[in-house]
């Protein structure tokens, strides 16, 4: 069975079940923790292992710098483009302003600022990098100087490139392991994100939000992104890739967080959209951290709720700009904390807008888990997008029938 037709499976199931049996307790919260741990439960040693090594390749073949600048320029590209086609898709279709409450909770998670994050990607131990938290740029850049080093003096370097090679490809395998039984897991995932939707006594208000956001989605899914990553590769099959992604993009529909499709994500990229482990290996972590597009477009449409449903602030050029500006900005500060989504993001604009506006962001944390969900498909797309746009720029990915897809 193909792995997007188990996850719709599971998702299907656990909806059902969000439908007809109360969900709650401890036990359940529990199970749900578990589920998300184990999307991401070995990532970072894959990613520990597999990143020098295609450094190292990379390197060999003189195209390292090239695969990471392609990288990061289609990624900052993406954001840049999605967060205007939030703040244009805003304006077109004016979702309705939310009306103001006090019952809201303030959120427990925030964006690191640029000292922060300048700070967390040079550690005072490297290895530190592996004893908490998701931190995928600090371990790339960790894994870029390793790679480089691989090639100081061959006799020296034979046996850890050996072992990195090894270690990479074991636990490869263990991934692929994950990504296979996952579906048990998401069914409860998605049963306790439907269930704190449906939860929600103010979800109606929502609605209208949501169904912008979606709309967006499909158009940036299926028109935008297509068309672009054809006319950047006119032997591209972009409709095919994009079903090659399916998986990590039912994966993100579960709303567990930004970083629940990656696992499935790096199978993906190499088994369905051909990407060799010396390209994708480099290239997705850095399309992760820096690619937060899908993210990027929903925070845009949400910040203009609302400023809106503050009926005196009114918007003038002035303030869209600032949100042209900013927008992307709060994007990439969101790849520092892949857990998190575009509430976080929206409480740095709030913060950021100023003038006693720094709690706006308080009305949207009722709708963070469906906010979520649709900014992480995007995300997930856009990141295999751009793993394989990089990769087949420079010689580094092989079309695959579809056929022949996981």
């Amino acid at each position: 069975m193909k792995i997007w037709l188990k996850y719709l499976i599971a998702l299907a199931l656990g909806s059902v079940l969000a439908l007809v049996a109360p969900v709650g307790g401890s036990f359940v919260q529990a199970l749900v923790d578990v589920a998300r741990n184990l999307a991401t439960y070995i990532i970072m040693p894959l990613f520990f292992f597999s990143i020098p090594m295609a450094a190292h390749e990379l390197h060999e073949d003189k195209k390292l710098l090239r695969v990471t600048a392609r990288t990061a320029g289609y990624a900052l590209a993406a954001v840049v483009g999605l967060s205007l086609l939030g703040v244009l898709g805003a304006f077109a279709l004016g979702p309705k302003p939310i009306p103001l409450s006090g019952d809201t909770t303030p959120l427990a998670a925030t964006l690191p600022g640029f000292g922060a994050l300048l700070t967390d990607l040079f550690p005072a131990d490297a290895l530190s990098i592996l004893a908490g938290g998701f931190k995928l740029m600090p371990l790339a850049i960790f894994g870029l100087v390793l790679g480089l080093a691989f090639s100081y003096d061959r006799s020296v370097t034979k046996p850890v490139v050996g072992f990195f090679d090894a270690a990479s490809r074991l636990l490869w395998q263990i991934n692929s392991f994950m990504v296979e039984i996952y579906p048990l897991f998401l069914i409860v995932l998605s049963m306790a994100s439907l269930s704190s939707v449906i939860a929600s006594p103010r979800m109606g208000s929502y609605l209208n939000l949501i169904l912008v956001v979606s709309v967006e989605a499909v158009v940036a899914i299926f028109g935008i992104l297509p068309l672009v990553m054809f006319l950047l590769d006119r032997s591209s099959k972009p409709y095919r890739a994009l079903y090659g992604l399916l998986g990590p993009a039912l994966l993100g529909l579960a709303g567990g967080g930004g970083a629940l499709p990656v696992g499935a994500l790096t199978r993906h990229v190499k088994e369905n959209l051909g990407v060799r482990r010396r390209a994708g290996a480099v290239s997705l972590p850095l399309a992760l951290f820096f690619g937060r597009a899908g993210s990027a477009m929903v925070t845009a449409t949400a910040f203009y709720v609302v400023l809106s449903s503050y009926s005196y602030l009114g918007f003038d050029a002035g303030t869209v700009f600032w949100m042209l500006l900013m927008v992307p900005v709060s994007a990439i500060l969101l790849g520092a904390v892949p857990a998190s989504g575009p509430v976080a993001a929206l409480l740095f604009l709030s913060a950021a807008y100023g003038g006693g506006f720094e709690s706006g962001y308080l009305i949207m944390v009722p709708a963070a888990v469906p906010l979520m969900a649709v900014g992480s498909v995007v995300d997930a797309i856009v990141a295999g997008f751009i793993t394989r746009l990089a990769a087949a720029k420079e010689g580094y990915a092989a079309d695959k029938p579809a056929r022949h897809f996981i």
